[in-house]
This record gives C-alpha cells, structure tokens and sequence, in this order.
C-alpha cells in the first residue's frame, strides 16, 4: 500500500507541475522483484526544479506541498534525475518479511 501511495503522488505532481495547461505525456514502468518493486516515471515534460533532501512535511494548515514528504516516508529510495529532455522519478520499496 505504501508503494501505491507513493505513485499517486509522484504521478499527481508531474500531472500538476510538469506542464502549464498543455498536453503530456508520460509513462510509469513497474516491476516487481522478490525483495522489492519498482517504479520508474519517464516525463516529457519542464524539469523539476526540486531538493528532495529538503522535503519535509508543511504545517497541519497548508493546503498543499505534503506529496514528496509523503513519498520519502513511504519508500526506501526516490530519486529524480533529468536525462536531456526527459524527467526521470525512480521510487523503490523493499519488501518486507515476517
């Protein structure tokens, strides 16, 4: 469930942030290992102007800004990087055992 959470976010974001108003395009490739599931997001969208070591959750009142705090407490690694034109979002969950 923790996976899930972590793509809806991801997902939300670059649908929210990564263009302004005009079409994109992007895909989410999942696989599943016996010790952990991965997603990767491929977005051809604007670059993401982030610092995934300073997401932190806002105040109880803000309305908005919890999706990438939410996705580093729900996942072992995420990571963003940016390959020429394209977005590149990698989250991995291990799993758990017993």
């Amino acid at each position: 469930m923790l996976f899930d959470v972590a793509v809806t976010e991801v997902g939300g974001n670059i649908a929210e942030h990564a263009r302004d108003g005009t079409p994109l395009d992007f895909t989410l490739h999942v696989r599943v290992h016996p010790d952990r599931i991965e997603g990767d997001f491929l977005d051809d969208g604007r670059r993401a102007e982030v610092d995934l070591a300073a997401a932190a959750m806002p105040s109880a009142m803000a309305e908005s800004g919890r999706g990438l705090a939410l996705t580093l407490a729900a996942v072992d690694e995420l990571v963003y990087r940016r390959d020429g034109d394209t977005n590149h979002w990698r989250i991995v969950r291990r799993r758990r055992t017993g």
